[in-house]
């Protein structure tokens, strides 16, 4: 694979992203948010270099799930043909994992 596939996130994806950005600054310390952030982009910075590197989703074996840190993953799929990665969903771990929408 490339290690320049482009990152494509969906709108579920900016929604989650930011929700989960918006529950740290209400709830945690700038430091929190901030790791975050950082740990995000050099999650996608991985994916972008090696995009099998983390498990399928047992819902779904074309998509794969990321671990940001131990409360928080996204879901990605990739499409070789046109080297593109498509950011579905940012997840809370602590919520249902039925609750999981694509």
């Amino acid at each position: 694979m490339d290690s320049e596939l482009e990152i494509i996130w969906s709108a579920r994806a900016r929604i989650t992203y930011f929700s989960v950005l918006d529950y740290l600054n209400e709830n945690w310390t700038k430091k929190e948010l901030v790791d975050f952030s950082q740990r995000t982009i050099v999650t996608l910075d991985a994916i972008r270099k090696n995009p099998g590197l983390f498990p399928v989703s047992s819902k779904n074996k074309e998509i794969r799930k990321a671990l940001i840190d131990k409360n928080n993953l996204f879901f990605y799929k990739v499409d070789s043909d046109s080297k593109k990665i498509f950011l579905l969903t940012f997840f809370d771990c602590r919520q249902d994992p039925k609750s999981i929408l694509f």
